[in-house]
């Protein structure tokens, strides 16, 4: 099955977003990818988790490191009742938590023995839960999203160190993620104008050639084929709410209707107007 890019839109607004999830507002994706990191702590055996064509049953005390563009799914138990607090990081928030001493890069290593799952219980597992615990029922009047960071930094200091193995990112290796987050960060924010190679170039001061060769090295996707399907999954999102299709398709950078109407039914299986159809009477029932 090939995996489908899931927009950061649909996810989060902002640099971060923690949600504890259950069977009854559980997503219902398929095999999927995304342009962030993920944490996600384990409270109940909420069933299998695949990710890079590798399954695991999942049980209480696993935690889940899922990696910018690792192709994942959870099929969750649903005679069962579980809770999962899933944590989706933006890439520049998570090397903005990097010290010279510490590179969180390396507990996301595919190299790692502890990627992409690894098992806490006892007293190792209670730490965790107490942030979990200050997360869900001490929020503060204002201050939320400070608080917040300030959580998941903490829980990144206890991953770092439950998770590290010796297996560490090189200066060079940093510089690609570092450069990918920002090639992501641009795209994210500039989807109506030109995103042509020699502009996104320009913006990290590397060649056009480079900038695809890494891309494709730490991500395995070109860098074009991202930026259409980050469009076509942008413009998914808006044709869910109000937006007319052609506005939704000018909002995403595509000034050919003819162009759009295709490269959508393409990736999503379906043209924009029955996609649109589709939510829309989802959103009426």
């Amino acid at each position: 099955m090939e995996a489908k890019f899931l927009s950061r839109s649909s996810i989060y607004k902002g640099d971060y977003d923690c949600l504890f999830r259950t069977p009854k507002n559980e997503m219902h994706s398929n095999l999927h990818y995304h342009d962030f990191y993920e944490i996600v702590v384990y409270l109940g055996n909420a069933g299998i988790f695949k990710i890079n064509g590798k399954e695991y049953l999942i049980r209480r005390g696993d935690i889940a490191l899922i990696n910018m563009f690792d192709p994942h799914t959870l099929i969750y138990n649903k005679n069962t009742y579980y809770e999962r607090f899933s944590i989706s990081i933006d890439p520049n928030l998570l090397l903005s938590f990097n010290t010279a001493q510490s590179n969180l890069l390396d507990i996301f290593s595919k190299d790692s023995r502890n990627y992409p799952i690894f098992h806490v219980e006892g007293k190792c597992f209670d730490k965790y839960l107490r942030i979990l615990e200050q997360y869900r029922d001490q929020k503060p009047a204002h201050g939320k999203d400070i608080f917040e960071k300030a959580l998941i930094h903490q829980l990144a200091s206890y991953l770092f160190s439950d998770c590290y193995d010796g297996i560490h990112f090189d200066n060079t290796d940093s510089r690609h993620v570092s450069m990918i987050a920002k090639l992501v960060d641009y795209i994210n924010n500039h989807l109506s104008e030109d995103l042509s190679l020699g502009v996104l170039a320009q913006e990290v001061s590397y060649s056009e050639y480079y900038i695809c060769r890494i891309f494709k090295k730490v991500t395995n996707y070109t860098l074009t084929n991202y930026i259409v399907e980050k469009r076509i999954a942008q413009a998914a999102h808006y044709l869910t709410g109000d937006m007319t299709i052609n506005k939704a398709a000018e909002k995403v950078g595509f000034n050919n209707y003819s162009y759009f109407y295709k490269t959508f039914k393409r990736y999503m299986g379906m043209n924009p107007a029955e996609y649109k159809e589709q939510h829309t009477q989802a959103n009426n029932n």
